[in-house]
């Protein structure tokens, strides 16, 4: 029998505008055994996760395998309530015994066949490609390392003209692929910690890279397999949302 796969992420209020398209996109998912638990971290009083477990009950009559849950942070900080959401979600993994963690954010729709296609490669982390940010400046959401010196690593944007060359089809190794469509083996959190550090731009996906490098854990990006990403800045959108 195939592993159970834990499918999360964060979501929040802001991100409903795409939730029917993303939660329809997974239901037409080919690998068996999945189940979907959002971790909400909206500033309100659940009301956003009773909204998305009605919903989704509203488009299939049942809520068999998916479930919202809401995150107990009711931080102003976007970065802070994001990192809860994260270790809430491993924390469910864990607790629950799912061997795998498919993170896959709520705005990313990748091929139906997406479990099968990285689950066979048996790697630790390994993830699909999407793009990132809008017009001229659109891109991979891929980081690779340069090493300048001993002891002096650089990590850097794949810029918007590499794409081409890049992504050719197979597996590489990489700085960082990002959190939209990562399968990840459980076990990895063992020393492991999704994290943010008070008053510092840097999301918790950034340090979750670097703490896999540190930890010897390598980063796989599949590049044959390229999801959709029905983006907005997420920065941009959870202050439009705080202010209503």
């Amino acid at each position: 029998m195939l592993p159970k796969v834990l499918i999360s992420s964060p979501t929040a209020s802001a991100k409903n505008y795409c939730f029917d398209k993303f939660i329809l996109n997974i239901s037409k998912f080919t690998y068996p055994n999945f189940k979907v638990v959002l971790f909400d971290n909206t500033l309100d009083k659940g009301e956003n996760v009773k909204y998305l477990n009605n919903r989704f009950y509203e488009l299939f009559g049942h809520n068999d395998w998916f479930q919202a849950i809401k995150t107990n942070c009711d931080s102003v900080s976007v970065i802070e309530r994001m990192s809860h959401s994260h270790n809430d979600l491993v924390d469910y993994a864990k607790e629950n015994n799912y061997p795998l963690i498919l993170h896959l954010e709520t705005d990313v729709m990748p091929p139906y066949d997406v479990i099968e296609r990285l689950f066979v490669q048996r790697k630790q982390v390994i993830g699909s490609v999407y793009y990132r940010d809008e017009g001229l400046w659109r891109k991979p959401m891929i980081q690779q390392r340069l090493e300048i010196a001993p002891r002096n690593i650089k990590t850097y944007n794949l810029e918007p003209n590499e794409d081409a060359t890049f992504l050719d089809g197979t597996t590489k190794l990489v700085a960082h692929v990002g959190l939209g469509c990562v399968l990840m083996q459980t076990r990895i959190f063992i020393n492991l910690k999704f994290r943010f550090i008070e008053n510092i731009d840097m999301h918790p996906d950034s340090y979750f890279a670097e703490d896999c490098f540190r930890n010897n854990i390598p980063i796989y990006c599949d590049t044959s397999i390229i999801c959709e990403h029905d983006n907005k800045n997420w920065l941009d959108v959870y202050r439009s949302m705080n202010k209503n």
